[in-house]
């Protein structure tokens, strides 16, 4: 009876042993398999043969943010005062200049003891040459201009001639015609109750020999000149002299307020 129960419990052991090593030994003989993860559809599907390349990781989105700046106004102190460039008193006033030349024979001047241009201690002012004018006929106006300006401007007028010159003698004669005048330029500006002014005067002329047979001459007159001129007063701007005669040029400057 011992034996018998002693048979069983050794049956008994021995097929638990072997249910047991059943699975592991499955388990030995099963190959492993190598599971691909799949691959985001953004990548090229990989090569067979070849190891597929790790995902990259997903880019967080970038977060820009503005800074806003305060501006700050700095507060004006009640010590400083800005002051406004005083206003022109003139700036509504017109300049009225007016130029005019003179041409005096030398011996009208040295009659009134004024000696000839640049030499002598005296000098010939605008009043002799107004006085020869109101007295003789040895001083003449052979040309002028006027101009009107507003305060700080510039201003100019010009008027022309067209004259005929005959370059040969008359029996073979050509004619040729040139453009004659005056011209004046002014920039004029009121201060301290006085006029300063930058002029420009221009005149070119035609003088007829008293030989009908001789070619014409031109005559040209240039003066440029800074001055300052007191208003209603006569000024000499500049002079040129010959060898009979002299050619004075005077200017006149007057404000109309």
């Amino acid at each position: 009876m011992k034996s018998a129960k002693s048979i069983l419990i050794v049956a008994v052991v021995v097929f638990a042993g072997l249910s047991l090593s059943a699975p592991s030994a499955e388990r030995d003989d099963s190959t492993p398999v190598r599971v691909t993860p799949p691959r985001p559809p953004s990548l090229p599907a990989p090569v067979i043969g070849e190891e597929a390349p790790a995902p990259r990781p997903a880019t967080r989105p970038v977060r820009v943010t503005t800074a806003r700046t305060k501006s700050r106004t700095t507060p004006t102190r009640p010590d400083i005062v800005r002051r406004r460039p005083p206003e022109d008193p003139h700036k509504e006033s017109v300049i009225l200049l007016e130029a005019f030349m003179v041409e005096v024979r030398l011996s009208a001047l040295h009659s009134l003891g004024v000696p000839q241009i640049s030499q002598g201690d005296d000098f010939v002012t605008a009043d002799h040459i107004i006085k020869l004018m109101k007295t003789t006929d040895a001083a003449a106006v052979t040309g002028g201009a006027k101009l009107a300006l507003a305060q700080a401007n510039k201003a100019s007028t010009k008027t022309t001639t067209r004259k005929a010159i005959y370059t040969d003698p008359p029996n073979n004669a050509k004619t040729e015609y040139i453009n004659v005048g005056t011209s004046f330029t002014a920039i004029a500006e009121i201060r301290k109750e006085k006029v300063s002014a930058e002029l420009e005067f221009k005149y070119s002329d035609i003088v007829n020999d008293k030989n009908a047979h001789a070619v014409p001459q031109t005559i040209e007159r240039n003066w440029t000149s800074s001055i300052c001129l007191k208003p209603g007063e006569p000024t000499l701007v500049g002079a040129t002299q010959d060898k009979d005669s002299a050619t004075f040029l005077i200017v006149t400057a007057n404000i109309k307020e």
